[in-house]
């Protein structure tokens, strides 16, 4: 690249030259871990849930809930970034899980997921807890 005074600029590299499937993957992680002792389903998500990223997660999460009458936690406290669209499909994987009895909870002391929640509501709309300690026996 030679700017206009015509001097040699130097390249620019990273995750933003990629492929914009390469950039996407380095930003979302979905882990699904081992159930608990009690059977809950934990799921651990990390990174940032954006436009770009949110149906990965519904993609990644939809099989997930869809299990009638099981108890899933997602764990959002390695989130770095929660958009509008990652709210949307918090609020739809909710109403998925509740269509089939499934139990769909979120856990978070991490003020980038509580605060959106917060200021939107839906900290009252979806069933969302600081840690693991506050929720309820699984099952209930």
């Amino acid at each position: 690249m030679v700017d206009p005074a015509g001097s040699a600029a130097p390249e620019r590299s990273g995750a933003a030259t990629g492929a914009l499937g390469d950039a996407t993957d380095a930003v979302l992680s979905v882990e699904q871990v081992p159930p608990t002792d009690d059977g809950r389903q934990v799921v651990r998500v990390g990174g940032e849930i954006d436009m770009l990223t949110a149906p990965r997660l519904r993609d990644a999460l939809t099989p997930v809930v869809a299990v009638p009458g099981s108890d899933v936690v997602l764990d959002l406290d390695a989130v770095t970034f929660l958009g509008s669209n990652g709210l949307g499909v918090l609020v739809e994987l909710s109403q998925q899980a509740e269509a089939v009895g499934t139990r769909f909870r979120l856990v978070c002391a991490n003020r980038t997921v509580s605060r959106p929640l917060t200021l939107t509501g839906l900290d009252q709309v979806l069933d969302f807890y600081e840690s693991y300690g506050d929720l309820p026996p699984a099952g209930s």
